[in-house]
């Protein structure tokens, strides 16, 4: 069997993979459960990994061909010219169907080491260490390049540091004033 790129319609990704999974065609969409600062507080919210693509696994392309080309929402296959499969290499569809497991990934966990850098003990930056970018603390978020289709894709995964979120400090810059600060515009 082998594992192929749709390009769709941003923002439609799992409303598209629902209706072509209602066709019999296997389709999934790499997501995780991204951690984000709201309101002093961090919450998960789900993130799809990879921004307008789909992937269809399939032992014959040409007999889903046309039910997933005519699927409103799907742009064109990934392929070497435009609308012409072309199938991702055994390393890319690995890497695929780790990211897109059995649902959402949840955050990968680190912990701060004494020099002051992060160690990544769990979860899928802990699998990538070595397709590590960079590492933004402040969003607690990780960028790593993972080859697909032939090119190397950027994604970004969340990360809690020493197993949790501990919440944002209310006396950072940025909260707001109190009642009885004096107005000095």
């Amino acid at each position: 069997m082998s594992m192929y790129a749709l390009q769709v319609i941003g923002g439609q990704e799992v409303e598209i993979m629902q209706k072509l999974r209602r066709k019999g065609v296997d389709a999934r969409c790499p997501q995780e459960c991204r951690m984000i600062r709201r309101g002093g507080s961090w919450q998960e919210q789900l993130y799809t990994l990879f921004p307008s693509y789909l992937f269809v696994s399939t032992p014959d392309v040409y007999r889903v061909y046309y039910a997933v080309r005519n699927e409103e929402g799907v742009l064109h296959w990934l392929g070497a010219s435009k609308g012409t499969p072309e199938p991702l290499s055994e390393r890319e569809e690995a890497n695929i169907l780790w990211l897109a497991g059995d649902g959402p990934m949840p955050p990968s966990e680190a912990e701060l080491r004494e020099d002051g850098t992060l160690d990544f003990t769990s979860g899928p930056l802990a699998h990538l260490k070595e397709l590590l970018e960079k590492v933004n603390r402040h969003d607690r978020r990780a960028t790593v390049k993972v080859p697909i289709g032939g090119e190397d894709k950027t994604i970004t995964l969340s990360y809690r540091l020493n197993g949790k979120q501990e919440p944002a400090n209310t006396a950072a810059a940025g909260t707001p004033r109190s009642g009885k600060a004096a107005d000095i515009f």
